[in-house]
């Protein structure tokens, strides 16, 4: 749970900027729907999403834009899944690595002994 919530804020600024670049990606390639060319008198007029066949990369782009939110919110979701995935496999990984090195070194040995009393300790300063 507590990856989840540690991968929601950069899921969401990650779904959004998804979002924003591909609103900049269609709206970059519409520009180019047509070129206007002349050459010693002679016009020529080329549609360059044609001439490279990115017809069907500029419907898609148009398609996904009509349903960003949904998509922002299953980018969204997704990303927090997998992150919080990422973050439990990387401390169960270390939790296992280092029980194996306290177990092929026999561990560590911690010897605890009382401390006074704080304000004990602020008496005998004095």
């Amino acid at each position: 749970m507590l990856g989840w919530i540690v991968t929601v804020v950069p899921s969401l600024t990650c779904g959004f900027v998804a979002w924003r670049l591909l609103i900049a990606l269609r709206g970059w390639l519409e520009g180019w729907e047509q070129i206007d060319l002349s050459l010693f008198g002679f016009d020529y007029t080329f549609d360059l999403i044609d001439l490279l066949q990115l017809g069907d990369l500029l419907a898609a782009l148009q398609a996904i834009e009509g349903r960003a939110l949904p998509l922002l919110i299953a980018l969204v979701i997704a990303a927090s899944i997998l992150g919080g995935g990422l973050i439990t496999f990387t401390l169960v990984l270390l939790g296992w690595g280092y029980n194996l090195l306290a177990w092929l070194t026999g561990g560590v040995v911690v010897e605890l002994q009382e401390l006074p009393n704080p304000r004990e300790r602020a008496w005998r300063k004095l």
